[in-house]
């Protein structure tokens, strides 16, 4: 490194192994805790249909009452609760891919902030630094030599990124991005140019547990590629949202204590 570098992070072995080891802990105690629970749903509505079987029993009337009807509503009883706890899966498969990645955005943000305070106020940056996008920190980092559009966790990320916006948000920009770049999470799209492409509803999004190995897959990766230092020239420009708050004169901390109590 020459004079006319700076160290703008870094990421030592340690940081990156405990970053990891966070995100396999999430990853595994979700599915063993949550989706484990669910691994025999077709046997509880068998159960369940029984059991409703059962208690029509209880009231019937060989006289006046036909048994093929009871086993009938009976059975339909049974579908419909194995369609409740499958919507109950997938809504929990959901939460989980919101979960892990929203741990790792923290993760990500920690990591940064920490590591510019080296160098910059933090009095000024902070606040930028976690109301800015994923995109706009991925285009900071870029201007600092790493190479993330190219690596293929980018777009695996970005996926999850749109999934848990859609998932929280339901309409919007998310939504519309998520099926020109990732149609594969909507199911029952049809073929592009047929009515099903067109008019999609956020209801139709699906996330199965072999996604969740893949999310978790690419921020194991993102961690693994960090490198140990991020070295830049002290003629690499700042994004303009970064300079801005490089300028911007820091909240009087009295008086922001003041307005928290007010």
């Amino acid at each position: 490194m020459n004079q006319n570098e700076v160290v703008r992070l870094n990421l030592w072995n340690e940081v990156r192994a405990q970053l990891i080891e966070r995100l396999d802990f999430y990853h595994a105690q979700a599915i063993k805790r949550i989706l484990d629970q669910f691994r025999d749903i077709e046997a509880e509505a068998d159960r369940y249909a029984e059991e409703s079987y059962d208690r029509r029993g209880q009231y019937f009337n060989p006289d006046t009452d036909d048994p093929a009807s009871s086993a009938e509503a009976a059975w339909d009883d049974g579908v419909a609760y194995y369609g409740l706890l499958d919507d109950l899966r997938k809504q929990m498969i959901l939460s989980i891919a919101a979960g892990m990645y929203h741990e790792w955005d923290k993760q990500f943000r920690d990591w940064l902030d920490r590591e510019l305070g080296h160098n910059f106020s933090l009095d000024r940056i902070r606040p930028e630094l976690w109301k800015q996008d994923i995109g706009t920190l991925f285009e900071m980092l870029e201007l600092w030599g790493w190479d993330l559009k190219s690596q293929p966790f980018h777009d695996v990320i970005d996926s999850c990124r749109l999934i848990v916006n859609v998932y929280k948000h339901g309409h919007g920009t998310s939504l519309n991005q998520l099926k020109e770049r990732f149609p594969q999470y909507l199911r029952s799209l049809g073929d592009p140019g047929t009515f099903g492409w067109d008019y999609v509803h956020y209801n139709q999004l699906e996330v199965d547990e072999e996604a969740l190995t893949l999310f978790h897959g690419a921020f194991r990766d993102f961690w693994k590629y960090v490198p140990a230092r991020t070295i830049a020239g002290h003629d690499k420009s700042l994004p303009p949202w970064f300079e801005k708050a490089l300028t911007r004169k820091p909240r009087d901390k009295k008086k922001a204590k003041s307005d928290e109590t007010s």
